[in-house]
């Protein structure tokens, strides 16, 4: 198998989230000046309680147009001191420990191809599902997306880094979500839902919009890929909780804040992100077996490419998709197994997902990718 890489995009300055400290100790964390950027990030914080005034201005922070930012920030802010709330303050609920973990995670990522475009880029946090079990970090350079992780609270007070993905799609994006909302004609004349609608930000082992309206049984779309979902996600998918992270990390194949882990040089397989959809003939092949993650290894040393399906469970996995790779990640203590994530190739973008591949056994079957 091949090493994969991305072209990194280079920009000229820097603009106002957090950056992570490199392993050098050439940067260190900064705070600047608002942008619209920082405003959609407050808006999508703010739509997981209020989805009708968040959804109406983020369009218009979403909007090139400078004159239009500033009025997307006088119409936030008119909201947030209706509500009580304030960037500011939603700024100061981002525990420390947090933005340690995810700097020391985007450090140990950016040593290696395709993750170098990160060393120096700026984060933001937006919390998710209600009593902030979750963060999404968004990892950004100039405005324009590098790619993301998923950070899970665990039930000590610890951290998991439960998904990471490199590229320009992120998971749970507006402007995407209300271009669905207004396919499916759930919006009213004005551009927002009926009174009483909500809409809530899921995440289990894949992100999740769930659009409940007045009345309506909810709906669920991938916040990867603004796909209406079939109605047997509620029987898989449930709001960001709490995890253990107080497990070995041995028997979880996680990356948690318990312990340094030392992140190695990813296998990708280069060009193979065939969509399974594709070519069907591997629904008539027998599945493999794989009962651990180092046997998924195995199987991508072995054929490069394979096709993941859960039996019960596809809308929650997003599933099929196609597994292309690894990346390995190590804690240098010999009683310490390794935690494995795999690359999913994100169809119809430039996006490769990295989930735990401990996630996945005992989830469903493995193909082998046909020719």
């Amino acid at each position: 198998m091949k090493l994969w890489n991305m072209e990194p995009h280079y920009q000229d300055d820097k603009d106002n989230k957090r950056k992570p400290k490199s392993i050098d100790n050439k940067r260190f964390i900064q705070y600047l000046r608002w942008s619209a950027s920082v405003i959609v990030t407050a808006l999508l914080w703010f739509s997981t309680t209020h989805p009708q005034a968040g959804m109406a201005a983020a369009r218009e922070a979403d909007t090139p147009n400078p004159a239009s930012a500033v009025s997307a920030a006088d119409a936030l802010l008119a909201v947030l001191s209706a509500s009580s709330l304030a960037y500011s303050s939603a700024r100061a609920q981002v525990p420390e420990s947090l933005v340690d973990f995810a700097e020391q995670t985007v450090d140990q990522l950016s040593v290696h191809a395709p993750f170098t475009a990160w060393d120096g880029a700026e984060l933001e946090f937006t919390p998710l599902g209600p009593g902030t079990h979750g963060w999404l970090v968004t990892i950004s350079d100039q405005g324009l997306p590098q790619g993301y992780m998923i950070i899970s609270a665990g039930e000590d007070g610890g951290y998991i880094l439960s998904e990471y993905g490199i590229g320009s799609t992120l998971p749970f994006s507006q402007a995407p979500l209300n271009e669905r909302l207004a396919a499916e004609g759930f919006l009213k004349a004005g551009g927002s839902l009926p009174k009483g609608s909500s809409v809530r930000k899921l995440y289990d082992v894949s992100p999740v919009w769930q659009v409940q309206l007045p009345g309506k049984k909810p709906v669920y779309i991938s916040a990867l890929n603004s796909e209406v979902l079939p109605a047997e996600l509620k029987q898989t998918t449930t709001a960001v909780k709490p995890v253990s992270a107080s497990m070995p990390a041995a028997s979880k194949g996680l990356v948690t804040s318990s312990t340094r882990w030392i992140a190695g040089a990813p296998t990708i397989a280069a060009g193979d992100s065939r969509d399974p959809y594709d070519n069907l003939l591997w629904l008539a092949s027998s599945n493999l077996t794989a009962r651990s993650s180092a046997d998924l290894r195995k199987l991508l040393q072995e054929h490069s490419s394979l096709i993941f399906k859960s039996k019960n469970s596809n809308a929650a996995f997003g599933a099929p998709f196609t597994l292309n790779g690894w990346h390995r990640w190590s804690t240098g203590i010999q009683k310490h197994s390794a935690a494995l994530y795999v690359s999913v190739p994100l169809r119809n973008t430039d996006t490769f997902r990295f989930l735990p591949a401990s996630r996945l056994i005992g989830q469903g079957q493995f193909y082998a990718q046909p020719k």
